[in-house]
């Protein structure tokens, strides 16, 4: 049961991290990340340098977001029908499900904009590392997007009132 707790723990803490990262680096205005870049600060100079790339960090982001999840729900489901038996399966799905959402998605979205600048200086070099790591994944979904929907996510499009 412990084990079956901490994987719980570790899947939510994962989805936490990241959604909480997309938030803050989302949320903090691009005005302020280049105050803070150039007062010298390092950690707002790699801030600068994700905004500046702003779509390679969210793929990378939403790419082990998802993972945390479906990948996490996979094993710990898995765990739990071995622990509690598969008669309450559908109920320890549905009771992670709430949790996932209340503590790995709102919760840290919410503090992600609240705190924006103090998570996204502490997140920037690890968000950094990660992205350049998955930066062969994310072209290739990024060309595949292109060719099932005719425009690369990378491309800025207007609207009509602009």
């Amino acid at each position: 049961m412990i084990e079956l707790l901490l994987a719980v723990l570790v899947v939510v803490l994962a989805s936490a991290l990241c959604s909480g990262s997309e938030a803050a680096l989302l949320s903090l205005p691009m005005s302020r990340v280049r105050q803070l870049a150039e007062n010298g600060g390092s950690a707002a100079r790699v801030v600068l340098r994700i905004r500046e790339n702003i779509n390679a960090a969210i793929s990378t982001i939403v790419i082990l977001n998802n993972v945390a999840n479906i990948v996490g729900s996979i094993v710990v489901g898995a765990m739990a029908a071995e622990v509690l038996g598969s008669a309450w399966l559908g109920l320890f799905s549905g009771v992670l499900t709430f949790v996932i959402i209340i503590f790995a998605e709102i919760v840290p979205k919410t503090a992600g904009v609240r705190y924006a600048e103090q998570i996204a200086l502490l997140v920037a070099r690890p968000i950094l590392w990660l992205t350049w790591i998955f930066r062969p994944i994310v072209w290739l979904l990024d060309h595949l997007v292109k060719l099932l929907v005719g425009q690369s996510p990378t491309t800025s499009t207007t609207n009509e009132g602009e």
